[in-house]
Order: C-alpha cells, then sequence, then structure tokens
C-alpha cells in the first residue's frame, strides 16, 4: 500500500488548497477543523506555522500529518517555518484528536509512513529541528512511534457514548444530578428573559462575539494575550467556519440580544466533537445553569442524529463524569 512512496509538504498560511484536499479530508473522516480555509484562518491567528505533510503511494493518498512548527522563542505573526525548534504533531485547533491520519493497518506500513514523514521534514526545516512531540498517543500508536522516546501520561479525554434515549441517559446518573439537570431545565424553560437558538456560525451568533465569548472561557488557563487570540478565540477563525452546515453552536441570549453563553460543536457522522464553551458571569448578567442544559440539550443531539457519541475535550473531568461521561486516558510523547 505504500508503493512508490512520496511526501508532498504544505504550509496552509500561504500556499493554496492542494487539488483533492476536501476528498481527502472527507475520506480521512476529518472535521471541519482540518478544511483548508479554517486551518489558514487557524495559523494566521496563532503563533506557530502548520506543517502539513501528504503521503501517497502509486493509488493515491494513504496518510497525514499536522504538525505546529514551534521555534525556540515564539513570534506573532510568523507564517513561514523557522529553522530551529521542534514538531508538535497535533490536531489543528483541537486537542481531542491526534494530529495524523493513516490509511494502512499493518505496524510496518504506518513506521513507514512516519519514517517519510519525519525525513521530508527535517529537509524541508533543517537540523535545528530538535524533536517530535507527539500528542494523542494510545496504546495502538507504540508499535510504530520511533524509540527512545519519553512519554507521560496527560489530562484525559471526555467522552460520551450514546444512550438509548435522554431518559436513559437521565437514569444513569446519580440522584442528586438527576435532580439537578431537572431543575435546570425547567428554570431554563420558564425564564422569560432568556431565548436559546442553534445554527451555524453568522446564523444565530456573529463571529466577533463568538471569540470573545470563546476567550472568557479559555482565559481560565492563565494562557498568554496571543493564544486568547487565536484559533476559535479570534474573529478570523470564526469568520472561517460561518455559514458551515458542518459546525454547530447553541447559543443563549436575554430578550435585549446579549450573548450570555455559546458552544461550538464540530459535526461528523460518528463522533462530533465539543470544541468550545464560554459563558458570562452571572455578576455580568450571565446565568449560573446554562452549562447543565447545555450538556442536556448536547445528550439530545447524540440521541436525534444517531452518532456513536460525542468526544467532550479536556478539563472538568469530575463535572463530565458525574455527568455521564467516561474518561479516556491520553499520553504525549517525545521522539528524536
Amino acid at each position: 500500500m505504500t508503493e512508490g512512496l512520496t511526501v508532498r509538504l504544505h504550509n496552509p498560511a500561504v500556499d493554496p488548497e492542494p487539488a483533492g484536499w476536501e476528498a481527502l479530508r472527507c475520506r480521512a473522516g476529518l472535521r471541519a477543523n482540518w478544511a483548508w480555509p479554517v486551518m489558514r484562518a487557524g495559523v494566521r491567528s496563532g503563533a506557530d506555522p502548520l506543517l502539513l505533510a501528504v503521503l501517497s503511494g502509486v493509488e493515491g493518498p494513504v496518510g497525514l500529518f499536522a504538525a505546529s512548527v514551534v521555534p525556540p522563542r515564539r513570534r506573532e505573526g510568523t507564517l513561514r517555518w523557522p529553522r530551529l525548534g521542534y514538531l508538535h504533531v497535533q490536531a489543528p485547533q483541537s486537542s481531542a484528536l491526534p494530529g495524523w491520519w493513516l490509511g494502512p493497518s499493518t505496524v510496518d506500513e504506518r513506521r513507514e509512513l512516519m519514517r517519510a514523514f519525519r525525513r521530508a521534514a527535517r529537509r524541508a526545516l533543517g537540523p535545528g529541528v530538535e524533536g517530535v512531540l507527539w500528542r494523542q498517543v494510545g496504546p495502538a500508536d507504540d508499535a510504530w512511534l520511533p524509540r527512545p522516546r519519553y512519554t507521560r501520561r496527560t489530562e484525559p479525554l471526555a467522552i460520551l457514548d450514546a444512550p438509548a434515549s435522554v431518559d436513559a441517559w437521565l437514569a444513569g446518573l446519580g440522584t442528586k444530578r438527576r435532580a439537578s439537570v431537572r431543575r435546570t431545565q425547567r428554570l431554563v424553560a420558564r425564564d422569560p428573559d432568556l431565548q436559546v437558538r442553534a445554527g451555524p456560525v453568522g446564523d444565530v451568533v456573529g463571529p466577533a462575539e463568538l471569540a470573545g465569548l470563546t476567550r472568557r472561557n479559555f482565559a481560565k488557563h492563565k494562557a498568554s494575550d496571543l493564544e486568547l487570540r487565536s484559533g476559535p478565540r479570534s474573529a478570523r477563525w470564526q469568520e472561517a467556519v460561518a455559514g458551515r452546515d458542518d459546525v454547530h453552536v447553541v447559543a443563549y441570549r436575554d430578550n435585549a440580544g446579549l450573548l450570555l453563553g455559546a458552544a461550538t460543536i464540530l459535526d461528523h457522522p460518528a463522533w462530533p466533537i465539543w470544541l468550545s464553551w464560554g459563558a458570562l458571569p452571572a455578576e455580568e448578567g450571565g446565568r449560573r445553569h446554562l452549562y447543565f442544559d447545555l450538556f442536556r440539550r448536547l445528550v439530545e443531539r447524540v440521541v436525534e442524529r444517531r452518532t456513536a457519541g460525542m468526544i467532550l475535550g479536556k478539563g472538568m473531568a469530575e463535572l463530565k463524569t458525574d455527568l455521564g461521561a467516561r474518561l479516556m486516558p491520553q499520553h504525549a510523547a517525545v521522539t528524536f
């Protein structure tokens, strides 16, 4: 399957979309964050350039890797690849999934693709590339990742497996949590100054206001100013996903139109991802219970669309498990 292997490197910040990219993205089951205009917006709003490697055999593409090219000292507005630093292999604008897709199933073929990617990247970036940081490494990846390597456990990923129904999900919760969710549902339904709409970016919420609200939640992680204004926290990225039918937003407003809370979901036939959430604090006019109302709506969406479940991302692991999610261990590995 890897006969006649070739590697083409692309920089989405400055390179045109490769022929056949959208077909490859769909074939690989990659979400909207891998669409070329969306990747471009993510790179141009962020700190580090993105190297995208497409590996092909005689019958077409067999793999791809996405890696941020991290220089020793970050510089805002860098679009070209630096000559020193390391590669950070991760999915564009998402820490929930790995930054690669590999078509072959055998360990030897996957190892061959990985080696071809590393050789091509080192030729393009020079000998100053000191190593590769791989995110979201699972047990099945141990066989093809190079050695020696340093591996450490990272924050777990929360997964919501599709319940048979919303009632079945509620029945699986603890008594206090179940009562709390039902009470939240009544509070939202009876609130005369609360409107809930769902749909695309640009329809139910503007790109700039959604980016601003998303920054509020991200700011809790003590991020730098540049990180706070990159990717989904930037109006540029939200403009790139505006109108897409595979990006879904749930927005809460008061009757005056003030955006109180909003969540973004990257749709997928089997495993959509809850990408982001932001909400006004209660002292600024927000509602304390919107997160729990949103969670119930996520469950409803999974049931209605008959997906396998939903990837809920990292963070707030205890609360998410209390709401019926399971935790998937995650690891990162550094190779040289």
